[in-house]
């Protein structure tokens, strides 16, 4: 990559914390990101509130295999932040513009253990491990911080539909036979969902790094 193309870059990963700072000049930061999908009562229909606060659902557990061929649960992202998306390596339109703009997202926090990617297959049945692991390294993807991951179709599907509420869906008779989120997602690190984006597209994917810089400083103020 030629320096020219090399400060460019450089300069459009700052423009979202320059935004934060900003922001946060002006006084104390009272940003605070929204919290998605409150739990609801089945029979009254009604979000579930607990000590005066409303239930958000949790993003639940998974059993995965990494480009590793490593176990991967939610334990390996225990105490971080992360942005999740689903995916398929042969895809050669809008996985490559989602994955280009995952790259974004991991090099404005390359430095940061606190933030981390999980990419999971919605073809499991092609994207095995190795092919994962060449996809990955297309993209110089770190196993330490970005985590492309497959297992049972069912699994990741159920996990996409009512885990994460992105479209996760097989589509007979068509090629693929599935359709998927172009969704990129935030989750802290209580697991709650704070932010849903789309993955296409430049300027919401700087608003989300944007958003992580809030959320962790919301971290940090919170341990003061």
């Amino acid at each position: 990559m030629s320096p020219k193309k090399v400060l460019i870059l450089g300069l459009l990963l700052l423009v979202p914390i320059f935004l934060f700072l900003f922001l946060k000049g002006f006084g104390t930061n009272h940003y605070a990101l929204p919290f998605y999908y409150p739990e609801v009562d089945e029979n009254t229909e009604m979000p579930i509130v607990r000590d005066g606060d409303t239930v958000f659902q949790k993003i639940p557990d998974f059993r995965l295999v990494s480009q590793e061929g490593k176990a991967v649960s939610q334990a390996d992202l225990q105490n971080t932040v992360y942005v999740a998306n689903f995916f398929f390596a042969s895809c050669q339109d809008v996985c490559k513009k989602m994955s280009a703009q995952m790259v974004r997202v991991n090099e404005a926090f390359r430095n940061n253990p606190q933030v981390k990617l999980i990419s999971y297959t919605v073809d499991p049945e092609r994207d095995s491990v190795a092919v994962l692991k060449q996809y990955a390294n297309m993209y110089q993807a770190d196993p330490a911080k970005w985590l492309f991951v497959t297992g049972p179709k069912k699994e990741i599907y159920t996990l996409a539909q009512t885990g994460y509420k992105v479209a996760a869906v097989e589509v007979p008779g068509t090629v693929p036979d599935f359709i998927h989120s172009e969704k990129l997602i935030l989750v802290d690190k209580e697991k709650h969902v704070r932010g849903i984006y789309d993955g296409t597209n430049a300027q919401d994917v700087d608003r989300l790094i944007t958003e992580i810089t809030v959320l962790l400083h919301s971290y940090q103020q919170n341990e003061k």
